[in-house]
């Protein structure tokens, strides 16, 4: 009888449709070769570890990913803290959107930190973003509620500097602070918004914020 041969494909589906093959046949690991880095590479010469090598090298990536998300949340958590003693000895709302706007993006290597708001005369006095009503309610989603991503230039948020925005993260703030839904926004021109790497703390700092804008406009 002539065997037929698999094609690759054939591989690919077989294990694609069985996610426990390797689970329940642990021995073929010993057999299987693994590239040495996880890149594709069209170099049939590249070089090749066994499973066990492969296993504990994407274990040290990991580990070093690990340590290296601790040590940026850890120096974003000294920043943060810093910031909010700063913050919560602002007495007027003068004082406190210029340190907001002039002095923090600065500190945390950002191009933009301010507020966003559907009331001229909030903006012209201040000097927030003004943007419609209507624009806001489509990025306001629900109350506290926080978004890192890709910026979208479409939104107009950021306005003369779009350009240089590449990721931001937005805060929905509560509209008794304006009598309106308004957004506090952080814009930075590399993708510090994107890998969600320090969430807590942004959203934290948020509503650090939050809070001290209520109170100064609450006085």
């Amino acid at each position: 009888m002539i065997k037929k041969k698999l094609k690759v494909n054939q591989v690919i589906d077989y294990l694609e449709n069985n996610p426990n093959f390797f689970l329940e046949n642990t021995k073929v690991l010993k057999n299987i070769n693994f590239p040495l880095n996880n890149s594709e590479s069209d170099n049939d010469n590249s070089d090749v570890i066994q499973f066990k090598d492969w296993l504990i090298k994407n274990l040290k990536i990991k580990q070093k990913n690990i340590i290296e998300n601790a040590k940026h949340n850890f120096l974003t958590q000294n920043k943060i803290h810093q910031s909010i003693l700063k913050i919560l000895k602002k007495k007027n709302l003068i004082d406190f959107f210029r340190y907001l706007i002039q002095v923090l993006p600065h500190d945390f290597d950002l191009e933009i930190i301010n507020v966003v708001t559907s009331k001229k005369s909030l903006s012209d006095t201040y000097n927030l973003i003004l943007l419609e009503e209507i624009v806001i309610e489509d990025l306001y989603g629900n109350e506290n509620q926080l978004i890192m991503d890709a910026s979208d230039k479409q939104s107009g948020i950021f306005k003369d500097k779009s350009e240089l925005i590449y990721s931001n993260a937005i805060f929905s703030m509560k509209f008794e602070i304006f009598d309106s839904k308004s957004l506090l926004v952080f814009g930075s021109k590399n993708k510090h918004f994107i890998d969600n790497r320090a969430y807590d703390l942004i959203l934290f700092f948020s509503n650090v914020i939050q809070e001290k804008l209520f109170q100064l406009f609450n006085k």
